[in-house]
């Protein structure tokens, strides 16, 4: 008797069960055991450290459990039409298709959900690393200083590392021999890094021990004007300072050589009348 999707589709809301029902015991296992032991391993790190910023790491859950359901009913299709299905778990899959050298773009946008892991998928070593590390450090220091400065920084790494990796998947980017890296870029602009470590500084130590004794409308006031300084800065900046030089596009390039091309056939005919 074939096995029926709508019975492999109910049973699927449960992860694992649907795999269970077409005889893929392995594949079953592997996906109850990865969604009740990241759902496990995300509230033990909450209650351990006391910090309820783990807790957002709970969205990977409901999409482990529509790509576990969307995976049973597929594989039952594929049961109805006589083919031989194997009972191997995904990251079976994902390590055969490594080591092959195939690069699957489900997995490097699932991947990509961490911000950097899709970058190291795809073998975007130092790129992923940098993603990664900015993402965490920004939450750390969100979480441990209390600083709301950090919090907007959260969705702009997170959108521009998915969007990046989507970018290098559509586009079939392959990994450069000298990848220039998070950390090389930090290095070309040192100067700046370390000023922008000096103000963090200056603003951690501000709002720790000078806040504290600060009236609400002074703190208020404060702010203000700071944010009107960073403003006021920047607009003098690109008023007063120096043209900046935009590189010319290979549009313009062509145009140009066209036009010596033809002024140079021009010249000829004068000299060859």
């Amino acid at each position: 008797m074939g096995k029926s999707k709508l019975i492999s589709f109910i049973l699927s809301f449960f992860p694992g069960l649907g795999h269970f029902y077409l005889g893929l015991m392995n594949r079953g296992i592997a996906f109850m055991a990865t969604f009740f032991g990241w759902m496990a391993l995300v509230i033990l790190a909450s209650v351990i450290t006391g910090f309820n910023g783990f807790i957002a790491l709970l969205i990977l859950l409901p999409l482990i459990w529509l790509y576990s359901l969307f995976d049973a009913v597929q594989l039952c299709g594929r049961l109805q039409s006589g083919e031989t299905v194997s009972d191997s778990s995904p990251l079976a899959e994902l390590s055969e298709s490594l080591a092959n050298g195939y690069k699957s773009r489900l997995w490097a946008l699932l991947f990509s959900i961490i911000p950097g892991a899709g970058h190291m998928y795809l073998g975007w070593q130092q790129r992923g690393l940098g993603f990664m590390s900015t993402f965490f450090l920004a939450m750390f220091l969100m979480e441990w200083l209390r600083l709301s400065l950090f919090f907007f920084m959260l969705p702009v790494i997170w959108l521009y590392s998915f969007f990046d990796v989507m970018q290098l998947v559509s586009n079939d980017i392959s990994v450069p021999a000298s990848e220039g890296g998070f950390f090389t870029w930090l290095l070309e602009r040192q100067r700046w890094v370390g000023l922008v470590l000096i103000g963090l500084g200056i603003l951690i130590i501000f709002d720790r021990m000078v806040v504290p004794y600060l009236s609400y409308e002074l703190i208020n006031l404060i702010k203000t004007g700071f944010i009107a300084a960073i403003f006021i800065g920047g607009g003098l900046r690109l008023a007063l300072g120096s043209k900046i030089d935009l590189p010319a596009t290979e549009e313009k390039t062509g145009v140009s050589s066209d036009n010596e091309l033809m002024e140079g056939e021009r010249c000829n005919h004068r000299e060859n009348p």
